[in-house]
C-alpha cells in the first residue's frame, strides 16, 4: 500500500503565523500554486491514484481537488473524512505567534486536542486505509499537525520525536507499506524528479 500525504498549500493564515485548526480557511493564490505544482509532478510519475481522502477544511478539499485533476482521479469521487481535520488549537486558533507568546505560557492551550486524542484519531485514520485500501495507491489531503501525528503512528514514534518532521504547506509525501512496517519518504516529488 501507497499513501501519498498531501499538505494543504498556503493560506494567508499562514503567512502570519497563525493557529488555524478547526477554522475554514482557503487557499490564497500561492498555496494553490504549491499545490498543483506538486501534484503536477506526482502525475509525471504516471502513479494510478485509486482514492484520494480529504478534510472537510476547504483548504484541504480544494488541495484534493487540485490534485485529483493533476492525476486524472474524478474529482466526485474524492471522499471527505471528517477524522483528517487538523488538530484543534482551542483558545489559540487565530492567534499569531507573538499572540500566544503573551496569552500562553507554553504550547498547550485550554481547549486543545491533546497528543494522544490525535495520535489516536491518526491511527483510526492508519487503520480504515490499511482495510479499505489494500495493495492500493491513495493521496490523503489534510493539515500539517494531523500529518505530523500520522506519520508518528505509521513509523512507530511518538508526536513530539524530532524524527516525525514538521512539513511545509503544499508539500507531497510518501508512506509505503511492505511485510506491515511503513517507510516515510519526505518530499517525494523533488527527490523523484531531481
Amino acid at each position: 500500500m501507497k499513501i501519498y500525504l498531501l499538505r494543504h498549500g498556503q493560506t494567508d493564515w499562514n503567512k502570519e503565523w497563525r493557529l488555524q485548526g478547526h477554522c475554514d480557511i482557503p487557499l490564497n493564490q500561492a498555496g494553490m500554486e504549491q499545490v498543483k505544482q506538486a501534484c503536477a509532478g506526482l502525475g509525471s510519475l504516471g502513479e494510478r491514484i485509486d482514492g484520494i481522502l480529504a478534510s472537510p477544511l476547504q483548504r484541504a478539499r480544494v488541495s484534493a481537488e487540485l490534485a485529483a485533476e493533476a492525476v486524472g482521479f474524478p474529482k466526485e469521487e474524492i471522499l471527505t473524512d471528517p477524522e483528517l481535520i487538523e488538530r484543534g488549537f482551542g483558545e489559540a486558533e487565530g492567534t499569531t505567534r507573538e499572540e500566544r507568546r503573551e496569552r500562553f505560557q507554553d504550547e498547550i492551550f485550554p481547549g486543545m486536542e491533546s497528543e494522544k486524542e490525535i495520535c489516536e484519531r491518526a491511527q483510526r485514520v492508519l487503520n480504515r486505509c490499511r482495510s479499505q485500501y489494500p495493495d492500493k495507491t491513495i493521496l490523503l489531503a489534510t493539515h500539517g499537525a494531523f500529518l505530523k501525528a500520522l506519520m508518528a503512528v505509521a513509523i512507530g514514534t511518538c508526536y513530539s520525536d524530532r524524527a516525525v518532521p514538521i512539513v511545509n504547506p503544499g508539500s507531497l509525501h510518501l508512506l509505503e507499506e511492505q511485510d506491515g512496517n511503513f517507510t516515510l519518504r519526505l518530499n517525494v516529488i523533488e527527490k523523484r524528479l531531481s
